[in-house]
């Protein structure tokens, strides 16, 4: 099992900020919303993990 500590979580948000912006640019809005839901889910992970 993979742990989940605080630089894995910050490296998955920033791999997924890339992605947003990259459906942005491709207006590629359903893939825009998904995405966007999964980052608020690991910006949440790592404030509530990581206090």
């Amino acid at each position: 099992m993979k742990k989940i500590n605080k630089p894995y979580l910050q490296r998955k948000i920033n791999r997924l900020n890339k992605k947003i912006h990259r459906a942005e640019s491709q207006d590629e809005q359903n893939k825009v919303w998904w995405r966007k839901i999964k980052l608020n889910t690991l910006k949440d992970k790592l404030n509530h993990t990581y206090q």
